[in-house]
């Protein structure tokens, strides 16, 4: 058979075949093994770690400055330029799998270090253990990413290593969330983080499984970049005007955190958040998008062609300029097309997921403990009804969010996952108090009694599980995930769509990165208010407020639906009168 014959005969086989064919491919089986490699340590670091410290004792107020550690995977695209080609000081396996294998094994060693370390009289050096773990996790992330890509041979392979990417991804939750609490229950966390390391070097398997990129190392061709059309002068003086803003957002923050582990009084989160807040927002967001506007107003709003870096230029030059490119070109190229409108859009990905990202690292203070109207469930309860359930209604509603934006289109969508995400606070309010609205759900619908049964049976598993009063508690606190993660899982499809289709293709790399990090930027720096804030005022009122600040992406979502809604208008016009 011919060449061309068997490329026909390939296209005329479906494609669900082809693609069942492709799992036989060693880079299928190192995908999936590195997507392990992905999720473990950004679960180990962000839950595992706040399961442990609730337990020990640690205040709501110091686990929400420890998150701040989380600000690591919003800001990674700071340094991604560096791994756009594949270089390594000494590429054992290949440049791409030597930095695979270089950033898996410290993770691993860090991450068996962590529970030997006290969390009363050592939480410095767990701050600092975990602030290794999420820079090298990170930059694992942007090297992986750049992996997949290089090594996928056509758009099936794309698709299909993605798909094993999140497969990959949501089984590392099940193992740093589930399983971990369950064992931790039982054996303690120094087992918990073992198996978690020991998963981690099964995963790393996948970088000695994974062929090395078929790609130069070299950058071949040219890409489109506003630099050419930049003088010199001003590109280094705003590219450096803008990498010391971020330099100072990032000391403000850390010292912040290093203050608050070693101050006695630690100073308020609130006022950090309240004083800086908005200094590290302005310097971190807003000073790159004036900068930009200022150069698209002076030097012109179409892109020119960036071609490699010539062999003679220095490192800061080379630095300078691919600062330029990761910063600059996605925010250039954004205003230039949408004008105003790139400000709310900047807005929306700043605010649409505040609540979630904010809630997420007191969800075990709430879960496990017994203060500030934390509801006192054993860890046995939190892996079932969070982990295992939680993560089944996450998966549920984001297949109810493609079914519906593919029904009612992206816009409405956006502002119902806004509204569902902002309203679901109001469920852990009710919970926080007792959950006689949930009881009252219960019992007016048909699902009290199936709900109540499985309840009742997940809650046998936990030493205090037993009676008709745990399986009650169980309900409603599974009933407050089910809506809670349906609403986040809706959300989450509903903003990735928006994002994406916001973003223009010829910069969609760079500028999905950099929307997605300022979706994290707000809802991380607002933890240790939020952390002060249950401490002196109780989650009820934490809820409370969460569920009204949710109200700003749903008012920014319907701004922007009006905004889209009026550039198409005119567009259907001219076409039917055509």
């Amino acid at each position: 058979m011919t060449g061309a014959a068997e490329t026909e005969a390939v296209k005329g086989t479906p494609r669900f075949i082809r693609a069942m064919r492709a799992l036989r491919d060693r880079r299928m089986a190192a995908m999936l093994l590195l997507a392990l490699a992905a999720g473990l340590p950004y679960g180990a670091v962000l839950g595992t770690l706040n399961a442990w410290l609730t337990v020990e004792g640690v205040t709501p107020s110091t686990i929400g400055t420890l998150s701040l550690i989380t600000l690591g995977y919003a800001f990674k695209y700071l340094w991604s330029p560096a791994f756009q080609t594949a270089r390594h000081p000494k590429p054992l396996l290949g440049p791409r799998r030597t930095w695979l294998l270089t950033l898996q094994v410290p993770i691993a060693v860090l991450l068996l270090v962590l529970p030997f370390s006290d969390p009363g009289s050592h939480i410095g050096l767990i701050a600092i253990i975990a602030l290794g773990v999420a820079l090298l996790s990170a930059t694992h992330d942007t090297v992986l990413d750049a992996w997949r890509i290089e090594v996928a041979r056509n758009e099936e392979d794309k698709d299909l290593m993605s798909a094993l990417y999140q497969f990959g991804y949501r089984a590392s939750t099940f193992v740093t969330g589930f399983l971990a609490l369950l064992l931790a229950e039982w054996l303690g966390w120094a087992v918990v983080y073992g198996l978690i390391a020991l998963m981690m070097v099964l995963a790393i398997s996948g970088t000695f499984i994974a062929p090395e990129p078929e790609l130069s190392a070299e950058p071949s061709s040219s890409r489109e970049s506003f630099q050419s059309s930049v003088p010199d002068k001003t590109l280094q003086g705003y590219t450096i005007a803008v990498s010391l803003g971020w330099a100072i957002a990032i000391a403000l923050i850390a010292w912040h955190v290093f203050a608050s582990l070693t101050f006695v009084p630690p100073p308020s989160g609130s006022a950090f958040v309240r004083e800086q807040g908005s200094l590290i927002v302005g310097l971190t967001v807003m000073l790159p998008a004036l900068l930009a506007t200022i150069m698209l107003l002076r030097h012109g709003r179409t892109p020119g062609t960036s071609l490699p870096d010539a062999v003679g230029d220095g490192v800061g030059p080379k630095v300078l300029r691919s600062l330029f490119r990761a910063i600059f070109d996605p925010l250039m190229e954004l205003i230039s097309r949408l004008g105003w409108g790139a400000l709310l859009v900047l807005l929306l990905a700043l605010t649409y997921r505040f609540t979630d990202s904010v809630w997420g690292a007191f969800a075990y203070p709430f879960y496990l403990g017994t203060e500030n109207g934390a509801i006192g469930h054993s860890m046995a309860d939190v892996a079932v009804a969070s982990k295992f359930f939680g993560v089944l209604m996450t998966m549920a509603g984001a297949a109810i969010g493609v079914v519906i934006i593919s029904a009612i289109g992206r816009m409405p969508v956006l502002v119902i996952g806004a509204i569902l995400a902002a309203a679901t606070n109001l469920l852990f309010a009710d919970l926080s108090r007792g959950g006689a609205a949930i009881d009252a759900f219960l019992e007016w619908t048909m699902l009290a009694d199936p709900i109540r049964a499985f309840a009742g049976w997940a809650a046998s598993i936990s030493p205090e599980g037993q009676g008709a009063e745990a399986g009650a508690r169980m309900a409603r606190l599974m009933l407050a995930i089910a809506g809670e993660n349906l609403a986040g899982g809706f959300a989450s499809v509903a903003v990735v769509a928006y994002l994406t289709s916001v973003v223009n293709p010829r910069f969609a790399a760079v500028q999905y990165a950099l929307l997605g990090s300022l979706s994290m930027l707000i809802g991380t720096l607002g933890r240790p208010w939020l952390g002060e804030m249950i401490e002196r005022q109780g989650f009820y009122t934490v809820f409370l407020v969460t569920f009204w600040l949710g109200g700003v992406a749903v008012l920014l979502s319907v701004l922007e639906w009006m905004r889209q809604a009026r550039i198409k208008t005119p567009a259907a016009e001219e076409a039917a009168g055509a």
